[in-house]
């Protein structure tokens, strides 16, 4: 029953949650994502596409999660003008860059994993490609052009795309995904990779789904949520992304059962923390364009 597998997946939840005195530090809680996405992340994603079926339409999986960026952007940007004020632009941009963004690996990927097993992890995976290039390049320059329309300069600074452009290529899990998808596509798995190295990555990627689930009870801290103000904007893009996927599932009408609950699940992710620092980057330039 899926009763059965979601009371475990909780309890991981409730012990980090129990546990997080012991976590106050942000060392402590740095360390452990980092190693969640450094290591831990990388290794199941790499394992689950050395075994992807190639023939399916992988270009379309990237191009999934770019549509529900931008559905959920054009949803945030009509929020934005009718729950915020005109003259708070800063906190206006933050909620469009915000809205838009999605993090399925520290809100889907532990449950895709254990519902869909390593396939539906590796289809999930693929998604996110899509969603981290919006993210990454995509919001970035967004939130360039909000900051160029509120303070009418023409100055870009172009270096910060390379840099980004840099990042998204260097990302462990990016590189697992590419490299196992290299290797899945030649059909390599079994004869490239020496058996021990397969069982250290296996057992690696084991960690993955408890030790995220951890993180997610440890960083949890209600008192410093103002929920009032947040609960109406998380139950519409909840909203928005039901009606995306029931959008999808009409028109498409997915073949498989983890295609239908990808549709369904993904929407659903969390948001990325990036577009909170590209938020925090232009209100500053804002600052100190206004000093001058």
């Amino acid at each position: 029953m899926a009763i059965d597998k979601v009371i475990p997946l909780v309890l991981f939840i409730a012990v980090g949650y129990a546990l997080r005195g012991k976590f106050q530090k942000p060392v402590a809680v740095g360390a452990i994502k980092t190693l969640i996405i450094n290591a831990l992340l990388p290794a199941a994603l790499f394992l689950s596409t050395i075994k992807i079926d190639i023939g399916q339409g992988l270009l379309s999986l990237p191009a999934f999660g770019l549509a529900i960026n931008v559905f959920l952007l054009g949803i945030g940007w009509l929020l934005t003008g009718l729950v915020i004020p005109r003259k708070e632009k800063a906190k206006a941009r933050s909620l469009i860059l915000m809205f838009a963004s999605l993090a399925p690996g520290l809100t889907v990927y532990p449950f895709t994993q254990e519902f869909l097993g390593e396939q539906g992890l590796a289809l999930a995976g693929l998604v996110d490609v899509g969603n981290k290039c919006f993210v990454l390049i995509g919001l970035y320059a967004l939130a360039i052009y909000l900051h160029q329309r509120s303070v009418d300069t023409s100055h870009i600074n172009l270096s910060k795309f390379k840099t980004i452009g840099l990042t998204l290529i260097q990302e462990p899990a990016n590189l697992a995904l590419l490299l196992g998808l290299l290797i899945g596509a030649l059909n390599l798995g079994n004869t490239l990779i020496p058996e021990i190295v397969l069982q250290a990555l296996q057992r690696l990627a084991a960690c993955t789904t408890p030790l995220i689930l951890f993180f997610v009870g440890i960083s949890l801290k209600p008192k410093t949520l103002k929920l009032r103000e947040i609960l109406l904007i998380l139950l519409v893009r909840s909203a928005a992304g039901f009606w995306f996927s029931a959008g999808v599932l009409i028109l498409f009408k997915p073949d498989t059962l983890a295609e239908t609950l990808l549709a369904v699940v993904l929407p659903q992710s969390g948001c990325s923390l990036w577009p909170l620092l590209y938020a925090s980057q232009i209100n500053m330039l804002d600052q100190e364009q206004y000093r001058r």
